[in-house]
């Protein structure tokens, strides 16, 4: 088995993937996008893991050593189906970003920013009361949010306004803010320059920083080569390319998985 599989329904995992390839600058990996579902946030949990599944066959034939579901509404969905159908190690992203959260939060009072499901599946939740029983966390689901960073609005005036907006409508307690979607660290600026005008100091967990933590105490990364980034999309590949090449900046191909 060789390279790292990352699962995404969308752009928002390449967030995960950009500090993976930073963390791991030799490792081979291979991204997969589920942009023919988009937006997951929205869809039924049958559906979920029906596309999980589907992704799963995909990294399976392409032998990774382990795969990262850099999406938490999957993660939330589809997690435990893909550890049972993959013969490598699957990780998530919830477990990593409610424990970075809890090693960071002194009042241990949250905000979660997500999707619908994830909100629903109150896994972030489970893992942080199960850390410490006076855990709150104050969720939000922000669908609009998603379809901000799609559209490539996450540094415009319109991106901006819809962050505040959502931010707005939590309660001025909590210490941590997770940004519970890969989307959404995209858009982190945003959420930081609303804290510097409200003159709040609030500590903002991406997810996969732990995440990449996590994976280096599982699967043994590779030394001594040219790290490589293959891209695969069920959608369509030239939008998708073009956006990839504005985020990371350089040229790159894109194959398409179907299913």
């Amino acid at each position: 088995m060789q390279g790292i599989g990352v699962y995404d329904s969308g752009l928002g995992g390449l967030t995960v993937l950009r500090e993976l390839k930073r963390c791991f600058p030799k490792e081979k990996f291979i991204y997969f996008a589920d942009t023919a579902h988009l937006p997951y946030g929205t869809k039924s949990l049958d559906q979920i893991r029906s596309y999980g599944q589907g992704a799963g066959r995909h990294f399976q034939e392409a032998g990774v050593k382990a795969l990262v579901v850099a999406c938490n509404t999957a993660t939330g969905a589809a997690l435990d189906l893909l550890r049972d159908q993959m013969p490598c190690p699957v990780l998530g992203v919830i477990e990593p970003g409610a424990k970075a959260a809890h090693q960071a939060s002194k009042n241990k009072k949250y905000a979660l920013l997500a999707t619908q499901s994830t909100i629903d599946r109150g896994l972030y939740q489970a893992y942080l009361k199960d850390l410490d029983p006076r855990a709150q966390v104050y969720g939000l689901a922000c669908p609009q949010m998603v379809l901000a960073v799609e559209d490539g609005l996450a540094d415009h005036y319109i991106g901006r306004k819809i962050v505040w907006e959502y931010l707005d409508q939590l309660p001025a307690d909590y210490d941590t803010l997770i940004l519970g979607c890969t989307h959404f660290p995209l858009a982190q600026k945003a959420v930081e320059d609303y804290f510097k005008q409200k003159k709040r100091q609030v500590k903002v967990i991406d997810p996969a920083i732990q995440t990449c933590l996590d994976l280096a105490e599982t699967v043994k990364m590779e030394e001594g080569k040219t790290g490589k980034t293959n891209y695969y999309t069920s959608g369509e590949k030239t939008l998708f390319k073009e956006k990839l090449e504005k985020i990371f900046g350089e040229r790159v191909r894109v194959g398409n998985w179907d299913f």
